[in-house]
């Protein structure tokens, strides 16, 4: 069996209905008012004697710089977006533009860090630090803490990632190894006010964690980030001066580890994995199709979860056309093929539904669409993608082995490319009843 254009072209709307729910420069742009010299934030007032900074970090920096000026316009005196490579799609007025590597960081990251921790190192008493932070924005913002090096932090992010560290213990990690994550940038910018709009790739939305909270005080925690490396099997592979360091942050006075307390600092979260998801299943119902959140905040291994998917649709009730989740997998890097966590998911649940010749069409979607070190979003799969691939002469279970999923998918036309969306609030899980086609065309 092959999937019809009506349960490809469904899931791809409700992927869609998805990401308008979390456009950046919308949400931005709703979040924020002036009235005089007074900025508005959620409806709360933030006077300001003096200037107004923006800094815009993430994969989604450029979208939310846009809603920014939007509410803004002259208000703003001083903008620097700095964003992944790719991701700029226009200039914006008052802004300079950076990009750098994601997810590894690179040296252009460094150079762009310096930029915004001058520019806010020149703040003032009465002056505002407004903060766009969005996912990616961890790799993308990096000033090494002395004597670390850059390339320390590159082995070190590189070591977990292929050891399948998930965002929350990755970040655990960066934070420690960096002088502008935990609170970095807000100590820069001190005495100046500062609010901090987050589109959260991190499922639970603790702001500690978004980007590694560049704005948010945190104390820090040497013992937490040892205590990952040790973990994810990488604490003795780690540059000696990144193990040297948390060491002796471990044996610093109480008093050295104390974070500042710093007094007209807000932060607000407009934008969710939650939302994103929430806003498919309304489009869905809104077409009539029974349809049920079954996952929120899901993580764990890519390949597992497909696999629990599938399982979730054999036993879905007989009336429910429709399965929608989110979350956010991983994935263990364990041969040299080319493929992210949605690839894989989606590899995975491809070889289980053939084992049955399920009536379900399954699909793993990246909100930002770029899926790791691939093109795509993720893949859309049904009962017949395998035979898809053998076709063309792929083994889909020596794909999976090797980490080689999205050639793999690409072979057998599973690939989803939607290009750049210009957002970041996770993944997406959708699972649509062969039945309900009819319904989906109505």
């Amino acid at each position: 069996m092959r999937m019809t254009s009506d349960e490809r072209g469904y899931i791809e709307d409700l992927y869609h209905a998805g990401l308008a729910a979390v456009g950046p420069r919308s949400a931005v742009a709703r979040a924020l008012g002036r009235r005089g010299t007074t900025i508005t934030v959620d409806g709360s007032d933030i006077p300001t004697s003096g200037c107004v900074a923006v800094v815009a970090i993430g994969k989604a920096a450029a979208s939310m710089a846009k809603g920014a000026r939007d509410s803004l316009g002259e208000a703003i005196r001083n903008g620097i977006i700095l964003t992944k490579d790719g991701h700029l799609s226009a200039d914006v007025p008052g802004f300079r533009a950076f990009e750098a590597a994601h997810p590894v960081p690179d040296q252009r990251g460094v150079v762009a860090t310096k930029a915004i921790l001058d520019l806010a190192g020149e703040l003032r008493n009465g002056d505002l630090l407004l903060a766009l932070i969005s996912g990616g924005g961890s790799a993308l913002l990096e000033a090494p803490r002395p004597p670390l090096t850059l390339d320390d932090i590159q082995r070190t992010t590189d070591l977990l990632l292929r050891a399948g560290a998930p965002i929350q213990d990755l970040n655990a990690v960066r934070a420690e190894l960096s002088l502008v994550k935990g609170g970095g940038l807000r100590r820069a910018a001190a005495p100046a006010a500062c609010v901090s709009l987050l589109l959260s790739d991190v499922l639970g939305n603790d702001p500690t964690v978004i980007a590694s909270g560049p704005t948010i005080d945190r104390q820090p925690s040497p013992h937490t980030a040892r205590q990952v490396l040790e973990r994810f099997g990488v604490r003795d592979r780690v540059p000696a001066a990144v193990a040297t360091s948390l060491d002796q942050t471990i044996q610093a006075a109480p008093d050295e580890l104390t974070g500042v307390d710093f007094e007209a600092s807000r932060w607000f979260v407009i934008g969710d994995n939650d939302a994103f998801v929430a806003a498919a299943a309304a489009e869905s119902n809104s077409r009539g199709v029974a349809t049920r959140i079954i996952w929120r905040q899901k993580e764990g291994e890519a390949a597992d979860l497909a696999r629990e998917w599938v399982e979730s649709c054999r036993a879905a009730d007989d009336g429910v056309d429709v399965l929608l989740g989110g979350g956010e997998a991983t994935v263990t890097v364990r041969g040299d093929g080319h493929g992210g966590r949605n690839t894989e998911f989606a590899l995975a649940a491809a070889i289980e539904l053939k084992e049955d010749d399920s009536d379900w069409t399954i699909a793993s979607l990246a909100s930002d669409g770029d899926d790791g070190a691939t093109d795509a979003a993720g893949g859309i799969v049904d009962a017949g993608t395998v035979k898809a691939m053998r076709s063309a002469g792929v083994s889909p279970e020596d794909a999976l082995a090797g980490n080689d999923s999205a050639p793999a998918l690409d072979a057998a036309g599973a690939l989803v490319r939607p290009g750049v969306t210009g957002t970041n609030v996770n993944d997406m899980y959708v699972a649509v009843r062969r039945g309900s086609a009819a319904k989906i065309g109505a």
